[in-house]
Order: structure tokens, then sequence, then C-alpha cells
């Protein structure tokens, strides 16, 4: 695939979107031989996801083509993959062949005491950042195993998603899902960014006090934010977008759809996403760094 060039103020990235196939669900079993049971039943069923859509069983090079078509056909610049498989030999492939339309953030464990070493191999590879789900692997950020981790990840410049809040996932335990866990962490490694995932999930005005205390705090808009449902208060995202914009500020705001490679791209996301930011009456550059301008910064998608 032709190499793709530097994104300018009129394009659409998107921060957040997932690649699964066969062999990264493989990848995941064989990482968990004691576990990962609800994967191995997706492997028996060849389906995956709350609609069962089919899960692919193609090459990584044959992957970047079909979902780099899908970008072009939603009119998306680049897009980020945040992996969920650790130490995934698959999406390092899919990322060289995607040749800069997809960027990705390597997933692991910071309590491990080999996610150092892991970091720095991932990264060498050509990863962006990383990807962290304490909700659903049952770990928090805060616990004093994952401070060697950190540390490194700020001297290679590693930033971090992180998901905090309600999930799918039916493993997840919501002990682990307050985003306040996060406030010790961000304070003490201030030369990282830590992006809240899907606006916190539930949990955004926990994110909006983390953040107040800890500016290299954003978050992304991923996903169908269907968590506004569950509040005990009516809020529509277009309000969540106007206190996400209002107390963070543009420069620390994501676009973002959580979208994956076996449905269609979530134009629909996009789109009422899209024309919520253009009625805010931003200005041409802050609504740019909203879709565009702080994934390619954080992340270095045009290095």
């Amino acid at each position: 695939m032709k190499r793709a060039g530097p994104t300018s103020p009129g394009d659409v990235v998107d921060a957040h979107v997932h690649l699964f196939t066969v062999r990264i669900i493989e990848e995941y079993v064989d990482a968990h031989p004691d576990g990962a049971l609800r994967f191995r039943q997706v492997l028996d069923d060849r389906k995956f996801g709350r609609r069962g859509d089919t899960l692919p069983e193609i090459a990584p090079a044959e992957a970047a083509r079909l979902y780099t078509a899908r970008l072009d056909e939603a009119g998306i610049a680049k897009a980020i993959v945040v992996s969920i498989v650790p130490d995934s030999a698959y999406t390092r492939e899919f990322i060289a062949a995607a040749n800069g339309r997809f960027h990705a953030l390597c997933n692991l464990d910071p309590r491990d005491k080999g996610a150092v070493a892991l970091l720095e191999r991932e990264m060498a590879a050509g990863f962006k950042g990383v990807k962290l789900l304490p909700v659903n692997r049952c770990f928090r950020l805060s616990d004093p195993a994952c401070r060697p981790f950190f540390a490194r990840a700020e001297e290679l410049g590693a930033h971090i998603i992180v998901h905090y809040g309600v999930t799918v996932d039916p493993g997840g335990d919501l002990r682990f899902a307050d985003p306040t866990d996060l406030s010790p962490v961000a304070r003490d490694f201030p030369g990282l960014t830590f992006v809240v995932a899907h606006f916190g999930a539930g949990y955004f005005d926990h994110v909006l006090k983390v953040a107040y205390q800890c500016p290299n705090v954003c978050v992304d808009s991923s996903g169908t934010n269907n968590w506004i449902d569950y509040l005990p208060y009516k809020m529509t995202l277009a309000e969540v977008y106007e206190r996400a914009i209002m107390a963070l500020g543009p420069q620390r705001v994501l676009f973002g759809t959580d979208s994956n490679n076996i449905a269609p791209y979530r134009r629909w996301i996009a789109y009422s996403q899209l024309k919520i930011i253009e009625g805010m009456g931003l200005s041409e550059g802050d609504r740019d760094l909203i879709v565009r301008g702080n994934a390619v910064r954080i992340f270095r998608l045009d290095e």
C-alpha cells in the first residue's frame, strides 16, 4: 500500500477503532491457557461481538487493504487501532502493511514483570502508545506494581488510552471502573498523556474531576455512548461534548467511533458526532483539534 502522507486541517482522524481476526483471538487464547473461555468459544463459533459478526480469517495485509477501503468510503484520513491482545504479531504485521493509514496502541498488563521490556519492543516495532483495560483485566493503575511501567512509558513518550467505566465484556469488574484511580498516576507522571475512552463510559463526572487536577488527562468520544441511557438524570451527547470542552478545553477531547473491521464502519456515529461538533460554534482551529489535531499530536500519527 502507498505510504500515507501527513494529515491537514479538514481531515478526520478516528482515534479509537478495533481490529479482530481469527489469528488475533488465537494469540489471546495462546497467551492465556488457563483462562480466555469466552475467546475459546469465539474461535469455535467464528463469531464475535454482540451481533455475532463473522470473525474473518485473513492475513494482515489483506485486513489492512479491506479496512483501509472502509476508511476511504467513510472519509477518514487515519485511524488508531486499540489492541486487546498483548504481544500481537498479527497487529504488528497489520500496521506495517497499513503503511500509515492505521496506527496502533499496544496492549499489556502494566503489573507484569515483563511489561517494560514488552513496551520497549512494541514501541520499536511501530506502536504509537498503549491501551489499558483495567475494568476488563481487573487491576488498578494506582497499584505500586505498575509504577516502573509508567516511568518507562513516560521516558518513551508512550501515551495511553484507558478504558474505565462500563463494558460489554462479561468478565469486566466494575470495582475497577472508577477513573478516580487514575489521579495519583496522572499526577506523578505529568509527561504522560492519559486519554479516558468513551467519555469515561458512565463515569463522566469522575473523569472531569480528575482532569481538573491533572492537565494531562483527556477524553475520547468513541462508541455509541449509550451509557448516557443509564444515568439517573437526563443528558444528551451534545451536552456531554459541551461540558467536556468547557471543562477540559478543545485540546483535550479526541474524536472516535469504536468501529471495528468485522462490521461496517460506524458512519452514523461519525456523522452524528461531527454534526454536534460543527454546531457548537467553535473556531475552525478548535474543531480541527478535536477531529484530527489532538490525536495526531498525542500519538505522533504524522511521523
